[in-house]
């Protein structure tokens, strides 16, 4: 059984029959009484008697369009997308009269006998009966097997992430797993799309993702500077990833995302190993590729709220540790977690470091600076002696690069 839209033979938005109009039509008794109440008879007759066209949802049409995805060159990955539109999205954009009509057996055989049709959008969909245990597909392994599709190597389908993440919030109510959203973006920075990443993190209430966690966020900016790192800071790569920092800094300031004017404990927009990361970028794009001069005032700006954040900070470098390993050190997600104090601690030192060089004199709250630099550098020779020494796995192998890659003339 599928639902297929249809482009509207009219303007209203329920077709009781699309064989004919019901007002030319009677309501076959003989087939359906046997099996819906009196009162639903008595309800379809009215409805025949009514205009030819009435609206089936006091729902405007427009506000209950289901999100719909693209012609993919993957003709499995286009079964999926088939798949999940119409038995998993679209019965969840239905009101709650409609849905009663396609799931209660007592309304089975009214829709076999007499199909009704409801407008959602620009499109018109057949409604036909469904069994909850035998027609719908299991929401998690579909949507899973989509994603791994979508994600594969020279995939030209990342820009359907958007359209999988709002009909997964919005119709179902159950967006992407954190950990799965976290998966998504280092898949993204491998696959320099993260321009698809952040269009959904613009619509928030509509994709479920947003700065708010830590995973999210830490693995959204570390991804960004990988991106420009890997390329070796060139220049292209590094104002691209500038750019895209940024962005998200001004996410960072909308209540969305958790900002809003006033600061809260723990505020993403004071924690050294984000602003780092922000005072990173501008520092390396100053340094290689605008003469080592803050034109902007970007780098000053980023390195004078990158000194307070430290000035007020509660763990001091030396404390900085490598994860220890757990049973579920086999887990790609706690095998990446064991680096990530030290993924984190490289741009703080990295920014500070190159900022105080292109600043000079003029390099806010200098001391402390100066002092982060030679206690940020000493523990992370510390950390990557440590990693060296424990047969490092390919993510501490990344975290090894990322140390050697920074900017030392």
């Amino acid at each position: 059984m599928s639902w297929l839209p249809r482009t509207p033979q009219s303007s209203g938005a329920l077709n009781l029959n699309p064989e004919q109009q019901l007002a030319n039509s009677a309501i076959p008794t003989h087939h359906t009484m046997a099996s819906i109440c009196h009162r639903c008879a008595v309800r379809l007759r009215h409805a025949a008697q009514a205009a030819p066209t009435r609206a089936f949802s006091t729902t405007p049409a427009a506000q209950r369009a289901v999100p719909a995805f693209t012609e993919s060159p993957n003709p499995e990955l286009n079964e999926l997308f088939s798949l999940i539109r119409t038995k998993l999205f679209l019965p969840n954009y239905l009101d709650r009269r409609e849905r009663n009509l396609i799931f209660k057996e007592k309304y089975r055989q009214m829709l076999l006998d007499n199909p009704p049709t409801v407008e959602m959008g620009d499109e018109e969909f057949t409604l036909e009966p469904l069994d909850k245990r035998r027609d719908l597909p299991a929401r998690c392994p579909t949507v899973r097997k989509a994603l791994d599709i979508m994600m594969e190597k020279d995939s030209k389908d990342w820009h359907q992430l958007p359209t999988l993440m709002q009909g997964l919030k919005q119709g179902l109510n159950k967006p992407l797993r954190l950990e799965t959203q976290e998966k998504i973006i280092r898949k993204a920075v491998h696959a320099d799309q993260m321009g698809v990443i952040l269009q959904c993190l613009e619509t928030p209430e509509r994709t479920g993702m947003d700065l708010k966690r830590d995973g999210v966020r830490r693995t959204l900016l570390y991804g960004l500077r990988e991106l420009a790192q890997k390329k070796d800071w060139h220049r292209k790569a590094t104002d691209k990833a500038l750019r895209n920092a940024n962005l998200v800094s001004r996410l960072l300031e909308s209540e969305e995302h958790g900002g809003g004017r006033n600061l809260k404990e723990n505020d993403p927009r004071t924690r050294p190993e984000t602003v780092g990361i922000f005072l990173e970028l501008a520092a390396v794009y100053a340094y290689r590729h605008a003469g080592a001069k803050d034109d902007t005032g970007l780098v000053k700006a980023y390195a004078e709220r990158l000194t307070s954040c430290l000035e007020r900070a509660s763990v001091e470098p030396h404390g900085l540790n490598l994860v220890k390993r757990t049973k579920a050190s086999e887990d790609r997600v706690s095998t990446h977690a064991r680096q990530w104090p030290m993924l984190s601690a490289i741009p703080i030192w990295h920014g500070i470091f190159l900022a105080q060089k292109i600043l000079g004199e003029d390099m806010p709250n200098n001391a402390i600076a100066t002092k982060a630099i030679a206690d940020y550098e000493t523990r992370l020779n510390a950390l990557a002696a440590e990693l060296e020494s424990d047969e490092p796995t390919p993510y501490g192998q990344e975290a090894l690069a990322a140390w050697r890659a920074c900017i030392r003339d």
